[in-house]
């Protein structure tokens, strides 16, 4: 009963308690030198002079004192008494408390940002309710990938709200974030950047953005601390607790009012090393850890919410967003610099935070300090970020302190609220970059065997060998008399080669580590220029960029940079158009390249092309470049092509994620599923064969023909330069085989007379391979897929031939012929360059003399329906 009338007592209290202002309040810092500054500082609070904003004191670490009017004076006398050193901050806090409520104009460098998304802003800061009803919004709005989740109650019995998004909903295996935010009620930066983030994963156009936010489930409670949240707005403005007032209790000996002792400090609740170090025991104080391990409904609706989702999926990332400091924090936090490894990541995690911290340093020049509380904060038990990373198996757990660093500290002015949100946001997306690169599939060791079948009994076995996915077969199609190379893990070496045995084909080692060629590759040299793009070592797609724009800078006259679209993460399909001469309707060629992501030398080819088309002076070269309108795409694979230097250097499709699924039954990890095959995704014959509709193959078509943006990017170009100009060329670059590969690919023998002017395209190639083995020796086959390769359907250049009528279309497999594959080591980039672009003069020679110049694609149509007509009446 006793119990009862306390409760009802404090309940009364509570319920016709005024706003507390801070009106003539003065705010100071002071660093204390020695422990007798440490004592003098905490004896400020407990004589009632000042009011710390924080109760862990410690030796050369930055306190804030809250001064009151009437004891100004007296504050001052004991600073200078005791040769300490003051100095404010702020002269009247009310004001900052009521400026962080208006409307603020924005700064110059950010007014391009979106400041509202339906009823939210991000130009003051808003109370539960108006964050309640917007998160309401959101999912009401994007109801097919967004949810409002109620993880429990408070103390107040109000519900702790959030929302999930997960673009794909049905996908297996699936990886899951959670960010949690204001766990410190008078944190109010932390739910106005939570909310900023939510925004920019359901809006954001940027790639790097829509990957992360596609890729992960996310869990986000922009307010976890309600009851304390609503507190500060209604009552004290720097309350940090939530309001639990079971351990109401007189604060009189503390020096604050009695009210301090209703709540529990809950980032020191959790059940991680509680109660030991940096909490006190005193409930008149902020950090107070409750009277038990989790005894606070809002730690416990984020302990069961959290144990629950880790067995969904496999859980990456846990976010506790708090402020000011400006800190990125690796756990543990009860932990010196000694004992750091006790968490068995810590270096990654610490690699990882460094590099969120610069990156967030580059927008508007913040440091982020990163490390274990120690060593950058304080000492500290009970946090949530600690405890899920002991208690989970998440991967990678950070306490992130937000702005700023002690000027304003809690009262963070709302023109601040949208840098910050940016800088942290690029944070975001670089710690989630690196993560991946640190999972990036490593192939030490990994052995490459030739296998070349002699019978039909041979292709039978090694078919069904490459569709057990035991191996990695680095072509697509098992055929008679073809070398084959067979990629094996070291763990499986010993089989394989029993296999071979046992079955009686020769196996023959060719690559005794695949690492080390990739390694090879993406050496830079030591003497070079980074400001000079060159042929040496393989470029990646940013430096390919890059580049492009300076060589259209270089020559603004005859280059320029052209967008046929964007890929499936949304990145710009770009390349460069040259023209010298400015026809009204020109002779067009287009060079289609890495249309599959880990073929890296047709991007050095594409870029050698327009380099030399610039800036050679070879005569074939120079009439090659005055006749013809170029149109080359070194990259129409951008975000395949991103994930080879990132993640996995064998990778071949898209990166689309739309076919997501279970990989188990291929015996390949799911990650396969997420991606097409664009050389398959064309709408000519599609998926008829040599092709897949299992998007856990590697030569998965799809789901529908042009299903992919990439694949109708390079479509719509097409038709917009045959609308324009009389398009006669179309070659697609890949590797590896030193082919050059005539329409079309699912026929062969006889029937390549039923291809349009076959004959021609045929007498074009066999004359460029003449003079490609001219300058180096390579020897270059001529002839259709099927003949020399292995059939395939939905290909760009046979589409390009057969469905938009393009005169000669030829896909080139440039070198090597499987020595090294797909792994050409950089040495080989000059003579292969050099090598094409003589058959490339001697393709445009040979295709004006035939008078391709003059005919358009519907007359060559014709014509070639009247040969085939006569080819098969003299078979009959």
């Amino acid at each position: 009963m006793k119990k009862f009338l306390l409760l009802l007592w404090i309940g009364l209290f509570n319920a016709t308690a005024l706003k507390r202002t801070f009106e003539g309040y003065e705010v100071y810092k002071i660093i204390p030198k020695t422990e007798n500054d440490v004592r003098f500082i905490k004896d400020l609070q407990r004589n009632r002079i000042g009011e710390l904003w924080e109760d862990q004191v410690q030796v050369n670490y930055e306190a804030r004192v809250m001064v009151p009017p009437q004891n100004l004076h007296m504050f001052l006398e004991r600073v200078n008494a005791a040769n300490v050193y003051a100095h404010r901050l702020i002269s009247d806090l009310q004001s900052v408390v009521d400026d962080q409520l208006l409307p603020k104009d924005l700064d110059l460098r950010i007014r391009g940002e979106n400041i509202s998304f339906f009823s939210m802003t991000w130009d003051r800061y808003h109370d539960l309710t108006e964050i309640n009803n917007w998160l309401d919004e959101v999912a009401a709005n994007y109801p097919s990938f967004v949810k409002i989740v109620n993880i429990g109650r408070t103390f107040e019995n109000r519900e702790i709200k959030g929302i999930v998004i997960n673009y794909k909903p049905n996908r297996e295996n699936k990886l899951i974030g959670m960010l949690e935010g204001t766990l410190h009620a008078r944190e109010w930066i932390s739910p106005a950047v939570v909310n900023w983030i939510i925004k920019e994963f359901l809006t954001s156009r940027d790639p790097v953005v829509r990957s992360i936010a596609e890729n992960i489930e996310w869990h986000i409670f922009p307010v976890v601390n309600p009851d304390g949240y609503v507190y500060t707005f209604t009552t004290n403005r720097m309350w940090r607790k939530n309001r639990n007032t079971l351990n109401f209790t007189s604060c009189a000996t503390s020096g604050v009012d009695d009210d301090m002792s209703n709540g529990v400090d809950l980032n020191r609740n959790f059940d991680f090393a509680w109660m030991t170090v940096g909490v006190s025991t005193d409930p008149c104080t902020n950090i107070f850890p409750g009277s038990s391990p989790a005894s606070e409904l809002e730690t416990q609706a984020i302990v069961n919410y959290v144990r629950s989702i880790q067995n969904q999926g496999r859980f990456i990332y846990y976010y506790s967003f708090h402020s000011f400091s400006q800190l990125i924090i690796v756990p543990y936090s009860n932990v010196t610099a000694a004992d750091v490894l006790q968490v068995g990541n810590y270096g990654d995690m610490y690699e990882i935070a460094a590099r969120g911290s610069a990156k967030a340093h580059e927008r508007f020049s913040k440091v982020y300090r990163y490390g274990i509380a120690d060593e950058i904060l304080y000492l500290m038990s009970g946090s949530s970020f600690d405890w899920v990373k002991q208690e989970t198996d998440v991967a990678l757990s950070y306490l992130i302190e937000l702005r700023d660093s002690g000027e304003f500290g809690f009262l963070l002015p709302a023109s601040q609220i949208i840098p910050n949100s940016l800088e942290i946001m690029d944070a975001l997306v670089e710690m989630d970059r690196v993560t991946r690169q640190l999972e990036v599939v490593n192939y030490k060791q990994h052995k490459v065997y030739k296998v070349t079948p002699k019978t039909d009994s041979e292709v039978q076995i090694l078919t069904e060998l490459k569709d057990s996915n035991e191996y990695l077969f680095w072509l697509e199609y098992v055929k008679k008399d073809v070398d084959m190379k067979i990629m094996v893990d070291p763990v499986k070496q010993y089989q394989f080669e029993s296999l071979m045995a046992d079955v009686g084909i020769k196996s023959e080692l060719v690559v005794k580590d695949v690492q080390s060629l990739i390694e090879e590759q993406l050496q830079r040299p030591a003497m070079r220029n980074a400001q000079d793009y060159n042929w040496e070592y393989y470029q990646s797609w940013e430096e390919v960029e890059e580049w492009m724009v300076n060589m259209v800078a270089r020559y603004p006259n005859v280059a320029s940079i052209v967008t046929a679209g964007r890929s499936a993460e949304g990145r710009d399909i770009r390349g460069v158009k040259i023209d010298f001469k400015k026809r009204e309707r020109p002779v067009i060629g287009m060079i289609e390249s890495t249309l599959h992501a880990r073929e890296w030398i047709t991007t050095a080819t594409a870029t050698w092309m327009i380099n030399e088309l610039l800036t050679s002076s070879d005569p074939g070269i120079r009439e090659l470049a005055d006749n013809v309108e170029w149109h080359i795409f070194p990259v129409t694979n951008p975000d395949g092509f991103i994930y080879t230097f990132t993640n996995n250097r064998m990778w071949r499709k898209n990166r689309s994620t739309a076919s997501f699924k279970n990989c188990t039954h291929r015996n390949v990890p799911d990650d396969m599923s997420n991606g097409v095959d664009l050389n398959r995704n064309f709408g000519f014959l599609w998926n008829t064969i040599g092709a897949s509709d299992d998007a856990c193959d590697i030569v998965y078509a799809g789901p529908t023909a042009f299903s992919e943006p990439e694949t109708m990017a390079i479509v719509n170009y097409v038709k917009g330069l045959q609308r324009r100009g009389n398009m006669v060329y179309y070659i697609s670059l890949h590797s590896y085989s030193q082919m050059i590969l005539v329409p079309y690919s699912h026929v062969g023998g006889a029937d390549v007379v039923t291809v349009p002017n076959y004959g021609d395209m045929f007498e074009i190639a066999t004359r460029a391979a003449v003079k490609l083995q001219a300058r180096h020796n390579t020897t270059y086959r001529v002839g259709t897929s099927l003949d020399i390769l292995y059939p395939v359907t939905g290909s760009g250049f046979d589409w390009a031939k057969g469905g938009a009528n393009v005169p000669i279309s030829l896909l080139y497999e440039l070198r090597d012929v499987g020595e090294f594959g797909f792994l050409l080591p950089a040495r080989f980039i000059r003579p292969n360059n050099e090598e094409f672009m003589d058959s490339i003069v001697e393709i445009d020679k040979v295709t004006r003399a035939l008078g391709y110049y003059h005919i358009n694609s519907s007359s060559v149509l014709k014509i070639s329906s009247i040969l085939v007509f006569f080819a098969i009446f003299l078979q009959l």
